[in-house]
Formats: C-alpha cells, structure tokens, sequence
C-alpha cells in the first residue's frame, strides 16, 4: 500500500538545531522501517540564509527537490522545484542556503546511514576503497504546463538511465484523473505533489505532499483537486550499472583533452572550456587558476586526471 504524508500531517514533528552556519530544521514525511534497511525515507531540510552543508557523499541514491526558496549546490543555482539525483558514492556540495530561507525534500529508497563528509579522511579514504564505484549527478528544472483537460507529461532529458532510473512532471487538470508513469521497472517512486491537491481515500492532500510507491503497487492514480495538480514523479533505478574504467592518460594535445574528477566523475573538457567561470575554450588544464574547484563536489585540481578520449 502507498505510503503518503501532507506537510500539515507531520509539521509538529519539524526539529530545530543551531548549527555553525544558522539554523537546520528537518521534518520527517516518511519514516524506514526500524528493522527493515531497504524501506523508504523522506524528509525536508530547511536552513536560514547562509547555512552551509558541507560537501559529502551517501551509501544510497537519492533524490533532492527544491521545494521553497534558492541557493547553489557545488557551483549550480537551486530554485523551487529544481531537482537533484546522486547516484550512491557520489560527492556533492557544498550547498549554500541563498539570500531567502530554502528547504528541500531529501528522497530514498533505502534507509540510509546519513552524510559522510569530505573533510573526514577517514569517509575520503572509504569513498576511494569502493569497488565499482560509478559517480554520477545531475540537477534539472521540470517543466509544468497549464492543462484545461486531461493529462500533460514530460520525462526529463538527464536524469534516466538503462536501469530504471526515471523523472517526470506532470499536469493534470482540475478534477481530472490520470495514472502516473508505473514503477514495475525501478526500485520504487515518489509521487511530489508541488502545485494544488490530490485526492486519495477521501481525502485531499495539498502541496507539498508526498507520496512512495513500491515498484509492485502498480500505477498509481492521480485524481485532482478543484485547482489543478502538479506532481513529480521519480524513479529509482533498480541497481547501480556495471562500473567503468578508471580514466587512461591520453597524449591529446592541449585544446583536445578532458580531465575527470576522481570523486564525482565531473568532465573539464580543455575544448569547451568553462565560459560561465571565465575559462575560454581551447583553456590547457595547465592554465586553469589552481584555485578552480569541481563544480560538483568542490574537490581540487588535484584530484583531477586526464581521461581517455574515444
């Protein structure tokens, strides 16, 4: 059976903590099972501006869903309903609460054993040890449209794989009913209700709102309130793919090259260069300001090598 919680259900349960950079709160929407690892988790995080989360990694993927306010992850901007996926050993971060007070959904699958920091060498030196590591992030904005009747659905273009990993966002109209993408083929999904309400067992549940769905539950039917409802739907993939090769040195020219973060798997292509960051294209990797960082992990140069080009 579904699993489902409106905001105004578990509020109460919203826990404040002072921590170096402001103040956290985390409010559960979705508990794990106690004795039962592989059960779902959910809950939002909030912070006040200025909050820093430092970079880290998890054991399992997940997703994250910015649900009110901005801020940036590595070097990318966050805004409302911008979501995040990390596949499992993947480093991400800092992420840095913007100039308005910002809370996002934190997704799983399986319980997970909460954040392994960067700065621990012990946590570096677990990350470095795993065996077919395969890191790999990605952040995308939805796309919403007005709909009069029926249904509207679109899949995302970067987060999905070949292994059941699958985003969408969908409209439906006011007081229509539409099922959402099935789940047979993933490890389970959460159904985000951003916008308006949906109705399920007699009663209405409002934005924001959240649902988990287990891959045998079957597809899930989306029946909207008098306003209209936008949800986002998200897949977890059923395993994490067959790693790849650890990156070869290559004796391509400067202006050919690409070099790849060992933590995250973030690509510096000397071609394209970074123009965002004022690095030109056709930039060596030698000429990059040693205080350049991964946009996705912030890990240093260093920590960079250069990769076989095919």
């Amino acid at each position: 059976m579904p699993q489902i919680a409106a905001f105004d259900d578990v509020k109460a349960q919203r826990k404040e903590r002072q921590v170096p950079t402001g103040t956290a709160w985390r409010t559960s929407f979705i508990d794990p099972e106690e004795n039962n690892p592989a059960s779902a988790q959910a809950f939002l995080v909030e912070g006040t501006p200025g909050r820093v989360i430092k970079s880290h990694y998890h054991d399992h993927d997940q997703y994250q869903v910015i649900v009110m306010g901005d801020g940036v992850l590595g070097k990318h901007q966050l805004q409302v309903n911008a979501v995040h996926f990390s596949r499992r050993h993947t480093p991400y971060g800092p992420i840095v609460f913007g100039e308005k007070h910002m809370g996002f959904l934190t997704l799983r699958a399986h319980k997970d054993g909460g954040a392994q920091y960067l700065d621990d060498p012990e946590k570096m030196a677990k990350l470095k040890s795993v065996e077919n590591r395969k890191p790999w992030q990605a952040t995308e904005l939805p796309k919403f449209e007005p709909v009069r009747e029926g249904a509207a659905l679109h899949a995302f273009g970067e987060i999905s794989d070949d292994e059941g990993l699958a985003s969408f966002s969908m409209s439906v109209a006011p007081n229509a009913k539409a099922l959402a993408p099935d789940p047979a083929d993933s490890n389970g999904q959460y159904l985000i209700v951003v916008r308006g309400s949906l109705h399920y067992e007699g009663r209405e549940y409002r934005a924001l709102s959240v649902a988990f769905i287990k891959p045998q539950e079957g597809r899930f039917e989306l029946v909207a309130g008098a306003e209209g409802l936008d949800v986002l739907a998200l897949h977890f993939p059923r395993a994490i793919a067959a790693a790849t090769a650890a990156p070869q040195a290559t004796k391509g020219a400067p202006g050919t090259r690409v070099w790849q973060c060992m933590l995250c798997a973030f690509v510096y292509d000397e071609a394209k260069g970074m123009p965002d960051e004022g690095i030109a294209p056709g930039t060596p990797w030698e000429e990059v300001p040693e205080t350049w960082f991964c946009p996705d992990c912030s890990a240093s140069k260093s920590d960079f090598q250069m990769a076989l080009v095919e």
